[in-house]
């Protein structure tokens, strides 16, 4: 009998799916007999075979009200369907469905805090996803919630739902950001031993001053004052407060919603000194006096955590050099408050000692296997050393050709074996650059280079540039490989091109255009040597107006000069960072010998020297001595005025022009020495509070000597030792490095071209 016999049953419970509290949906109450067959209308993008799948009712099955409210939540549940019925025609199944639209796309407007994909990092409804109107609510509270961690507490957000053709629609969040809520003060409660000044200074939070808009410090962030609480315990765990306590790090909102108020309480207790320190263990391989030495602490020395730290890193890499790739060094630490001490144990347990079994590189797509394991001074079979293995990552960071280096060591399977696993994340080496600036001496500055650091993956570098400014014009190809042969040498080869204006100061013009080769290789842990051939050709023009001197004169006359020569760099360098040393040493020892054919014979030798030296513990007040000398010989002949020492300018004696020093022609053209002296002393120090963003700043004294002992008749004498003194700041800033000098001769001569002020700003190439 096909009398449909039709009820309305009310279902409950899809709260959870729809989030607006229980409705009812109508469905079948069906009559005796069996589904002879399930019909489905109304999918188009879902497959109706993908809608009978989640029926919990087939053909064959008793029409049940149960299996059929079943089914309903099921398809419900799967977030395809705005809406779903179910019908019984005679002994038909008909699923009736309206599918939800399908989301093309997810894009923000106004948002500038975070980037677009930030945000879509955030929300869990997706571009091609099924639209949700649930998740996308969950999503609008994720999103309010990120901004309010941000500190921007009046940010409002909506979300627009764009409907489109076929059953699409687009998602578009619209943000307005409203200002940022600054910080309007930062305070400390509870401390007495170390200032607030000490303490706020190293924290990422901090009050708004005249400089916040560029250092951004005064921006609230929910995830900075958590970093910043344990900050405060950290520092004063350095600075001997061996159970202080930061009891809350709270920021409140003023009463116009527009800043914060940040509190830390904190709890200092009292200042400890290291006691007694103890290594215990099991390793005997060495002296105990070796192991001692190694510590960065000693009895007596105010308690600090970092130094402790210190300490088990170099004991791990002394004690990990014997193959204990499984050591574990526990610091335990006994607090004498009666005396103020810390005593410390470190309880060594060296575990087995293994060898490498295999060393494996993955993650590099570019760049060649070889390339990272040439910087791996161990070899599969090798004892496990702790130490070069740090060394090795050090290396490879220095190549600067990846976002991030994993070296793990987990066991090989044998109790004596290890593998070594390195993991790397590669970013782009290759680079085009176009550059201006403006520098006292120089001038305007354009550069522009094109450059690739890891060459066809090789790790090799190649290079085209040029840079032009008031004082020279420049191009240069160059090409290095660092392994030249497969051997730790490098090789490499340089074209280059430069006409220089020298009017300024000595009436001439130089053009000079050749091209070198140069080797290079390590001979200990910081001792490398270099050795390049140079072939040159120098034209000489004089520029000035009235008559040239006649040594000048001279000079223009043998003009062009052939120039062949050697030179060989002897190079000690050891400090803790290339661009902005704060301890270590540099030495250069350089030696040019030009006559091996062409017009120019001399012999010159040249030393440069550089210690660095940090007066504080965090190399924010630092040293900086260099002395340079350099001497230069005929052998026999005038040597050109092009390779006679200058002195003078921002990378020599400061407050004199370049070729500002020394012996002059009746002209007042710059003739240059045959032998210098250079002294420079300096201190830097934090400024304004803006060490972090690269800026610091300078005093020194500079002293230089430059001389000839065999001047013609027609110059003036280079007189005696110069000196000058002053101040100035440094600043890597974003758009290039600039420098500002303010300096004073304190001893001169006459006949000296003085500068009291040089910046520059930008930087050639």
């Amino acid at each position: 009998m096909n009398l449909k016999r039709n009820f309305l049953l009310w279902a409950v419970g899809l709260t959870a799916l729809w989030g607006v509290g229980a409705f009812f949906v109508p469905v079948v109450m069906a009559g005796s007999g069996t589904i002879g067959d399930i019909r489905v209308e109304g999918s188009q993008r879902i497959e109706p075979d993908t809608v009978r799948s989640y029926l919990k009712l087939d053909v064959g099955d008793a029409f049940s009200p149960v299996a059929t409210r079943n089914s309903l939540n099921a398809l419900f549940a799967t977030g395809f369907f705005k809406d779903v019925t179910l019908d019984q025609e005679g002994d038909t199944l008909v699923v009736r469905v309206v599918e939800n639209p399908m989301i093309r796309e997810v894009t923000f407007e106004g948002n500038d805090a975070f980037s677009a994909d930030d945000l879509k990092k955030i929300v869990t409804v997706k571009a091609r996803a099924i639209y949700d109107r649930a998740k996308t609510e969950r999503d609008l509270t994720a999103l309010r919630q990120a901004y309010r961690v941000k500190g921007l507490f009046l940010a409002k957000i909506d979300l627009k739902v764009a409907e489109l053709d076929s059953n699409q629609v687009d998602l578009v969040y619209r943000i307005k950001e409203g200002a940022k809520s600054k910080v309007q003060e930062v305070r400390i409660i509870g401390n007495h031993g170390l200032s607030d000044k000490q303490l706020i200074k190293k924290l990422l939070i901090q009050p708004s001053d005249w400089l916040s808009w560029y250092t951004d410090t005064d921006t609230y962030d929910r995830e900075k004052l958590m970093y910043d609480q344990t900050q405060l315990r950290n520092v004063y765990l350095d600075n001997g407060y061996a159970r202080v306590q930061v009891d809350s790090s709270v920021a409140e909102l003023t009463p116009d919603r527009q800043a914060f108020l940040v509190t830390h309480t904190v709890h200092e207790g009292n200042r400890y000194k290291f006691g007694p320190l103890q290594i215990v263990g099991d390793f005997d391989e060495l002296p105990e006096a070796d192991l001692y030495n190694a510590l960065k602490m000693a009895e007596g020395d105010w308690y600090s955590q970092q130094k402790l730290r210190e300490s088990v890193e170099k004991l791990t890499d002394l004690i990990g050099d014997f193959g204990y790739a499984f050591l574990d060094i526990k610091p335990e630490r006994i607090i004498n408050d009666e005396a103020g001490v810390v005593a410390v144990k470190l309880v060594v347990n060296k575990g087995r000692r293994v060898y490498l079994n295999r060393i494996e590189v993955s993650g590099n797509t570019r760049t060649q296997d070889n390339v990272i394991r040439r910087e791996i001074s161990l070899v599969e079979g090798d004892r496990f050393s702790a130490s070069k293995l740090r060394t090795a990552k050090a290396k490879l960071q220095s190549l600067n050709f990846f976002e991030n280096i994993e070296i793990s060591t987990p066991p090989a399977g044998d109790s004596e074996l290890v593998d070594v696993k390195i993991k790397v994340g590669e970013k782009p080496t290759g680079t085009f650059t176009l550059g201006a600036g403006y520098s006292s001496q120089e001038s305007f500055l354009g550069t522009a280079s094109i450059s690739q650091n890891n060459f066809l993956g090789k790790g090799q570098r190649a290079v085209f540039s040029l840079a032009h400014s008031g004082l020279k014009t420049e191009y240069n190809i160059g090409f290095t490989e660092p392994y030249f042969m497969g051997k730790k040498l490098s090789a490499g080869f340089d074209l280059f091109k430069r006409d220089l204006d020298q009017t300024r100061f000595s009436s001439i013009k130089e053009k000079t255009s050749g091209g070198s080769l140069s080797l290079g290789f390590p001979i200990a842990d910081h001792l490398s040597d270099s050795i390049s051939y140079r072939l040159s050709n120098t034209e000489i023009h004089y520029n000035g107006g009235g008559t040239p001197s006649r040594i000048l004169q001279v000079q223009e006359a043998l003009s062009p000069y052939l120039q062949s020569m050697v030179s060989n760099t002897l190079a000690w360098e050891d400090v803790d960072n290339r661009l902005t040393p704060t301890k270590g040493r540099i030495h250069r020892l350089t030696t040019d010998l030009s006559g091996l054919g062409g017009d120019v014979k001399f012999a010159r030798l040249v030393a440069d020297n550089h210690l660095y030296h940090p007066f504080d513990g965090e190399g924010e007040w630092v040293g900086h001595l260099r002395g340079r000398v350099g001497m230069e010989d005929g052998l026999g002949q005038d040597i050109p005025i092009f390779e006679r020492f200058f002195l003078g300018g921002s990378n020599s004696v400061r407050g004199f022009s370049s070729a500002g020093v020394g012996p002059r022609t009746a002209e007042g053209d710059a003739y240059g020495g045959t032998h210098f002296e250079q002294l420079n002393a300096e201190l830097f120090f934090p400024m304004l509070g803006l060490a972090e963003k690269g800026v610091r700043g300078l005093a020194f004294v500079d002293t230089g000597y430059l001389g000839d002992n065999d001047l013609p008749s027609d110059v003036n004498g280079s007189g005696g030792v110069r000196m000058s003194t002053g101040v100035g700041i440094h600043w890597n800033s974003p758009f290039g490095p600039l420098r500002f000098t303010l300096s004073s001769p304190l001893m001169k001569e006459s006949n000296d071209k003085t500068r009291v002020f040089d910046f520059s700003i930008g930087s050639t190439l």
